[in-house]
């Protein structure tokens, strides 16, 4: 790997939700010069003027840093009284390309390659800069934005369109699991591909016991829990997780689940919640940061990630590192993370059933909890961070 510094444009939407992406990118900035670029979005209304300058108050300021990697939140434009399909597809893509480039040329930022992570906007996008500033482009493919984006619409839909221009225009593309680079592959555009996983930041594991962690938050200390981390939407399965849960509940009534995250489905989940009679049990905690993650997951006993379909859950990746077996739907680059039953168990997706017997399985299972921890070491994100420098290496004519 070569050593000189390079300076890497990272550019993610969605601000403040980095995650592991912000944990890649300070890992890179120990041996290259890192800027996060995420632009904002200010929605104008042209009759509640003291809702728009509500919202301009609440805007990131540009130029933050976060653990010395500056972050820049270029505001695009946006009019509520356009079209949602045409704002979203066409005027927001157009402002939010000129307040890119505005930043790029008033800030004067320095940059030798562009890191865009999701595909459809970010790396489409990315693939536009690239074009314009002559610099190289590499896009970060996480799993969602190829599975909705290339199979859930029509051959004519625009974001099938704009992923593929987005993979094809650029210089390379790294999936975060083999699965990933095998559907893409199947586009055609598999020799520019590598298989990198995003990782996850060590340091962050807390360092306390399970039963400190459950004091710290309230959690009780004489039940077993299972927790699920993740965005509440169908794709991640946690209809199904509920469903499996009201199985082992009725033969195990000292269990507990515990549900980190939100989404569009979370008043559905708790109407199902409801209907199961499992209410009592069972624990919505919302959105929660990435640190306090880590901390419930280090409080319980299984973490279950029922997924429909997954690029490569670092939450899988977490867990292990905190000595947690998972057990996961055998979907996507899951399979690729656990590799055999000393980490965890396999079931088949969509299936409450299975799922509840791949629950009731891992309760009664005893595990090698210093196994799990070496297993998950081989993902940490200065590993990962690694070998992404290979990659722009290449890209570069470093290598």
């Amino acid at each position: 790997m070569n050593n000189k510094r390079k300076n890497i444009l990272f550019l993610i939407e969605g601000y403040p939700g980095w995650g592991h992406v912000l944990d890649q990118a300070r890992a890179l900035s120990f041996n290259n010069n890192v800027c996060i670029v995420t632009p904002v979005c200010l929605t104008l209304s042209l009759r509640r003027f003291k809702d728009n300058l509500k919202q301009f108050q609440c805007l990131p300021k540009c130029g933050d840093k976060n653990n010395d990697v500056p972050a820049y939140f270029p505001i695009y434009i946006d009019f509520s009284f356009l079209p949602w399909k045409y704002r979203k597809h066409y005027f927001q893509i157009w402002t939010m390309l000129f307040s890119l480039i505005f930043l790029i040329l008033t800030k004067k930022i320095k940059f030798d390659i562009i890191h865009a992570h999701f595909i459809y906007r970010p790396g489409y996008i990315a693939a536009i800069l690239g074009k314009i500033f002559r610099r190289p482009v590499v896009i970060t493919a996480h799993g969602s934005d190829v599975h909705q984006n290339l199979f859930l619409g029509s051959s004519g839909d625009i974001f099938r369109k704009r992923t593929l221009a987005a993979l094809r225009w650029s210089d390379r593309i790294i999936a975060v699991s083999e699965y990933l680079k095998i559907v893409i592959t199947a586009q055609g555009i598999g020799k520019k591909t590598y298989v990198v996983p995003c990782g996850f930041a060590r340091k962050l594991i807390p360092a306390l016991g399970e039963g400190e962690t459950r004091l710290k938050l309230s959690l009780p200390m004489d039940k077993k829990i299972l927790l699920f981390v993740g965005n509440l939407e169908p794709v991640k399965g946690a209809a199904i997780l509920i469903g499996a849960f009201e199985m082992v509940y009725k033969q195990n009534p000292n269990i507990e689940l515990v549900l980190v995250g939100d989404g569009s489905q979370k008043k559905f989940l708790e109407q199902q919640v409801d209907a199961c009679g499992v209410a009592e049990a069972v624990c919505f905690l919302g959105k929660k940061s990435n640190q306090e993650a880590l901390l419930y997951i280090n409080a319980a006993d299984i973490v279950i990630v029922p997924s429909r379909d997954e690029g490569r859950s670092v939450v899988i990746f977490e867990a292990l590192a905190c000595g947690k077996p998972v057990v996961a739907s055998k979907v996507g680059g899951i399979p690729e993370t656990i590799i055999n039953e000393k980490l965890g168990i396999l079931v088949e997706k969509e299936n409450p059933a299975a799922l509840a017997e791949g629950i009731n399985r891992a309760l009664i299972q005893s595990w090698d909890k210093k196994y799990l921890l070496e297993h998950a070491l081989k993902y940490t994100s200065n590993r990962m961070a690694s070998e992404v420098s290979r990659v722009y290496d290449e890209v570069l004519g470093l290598g």
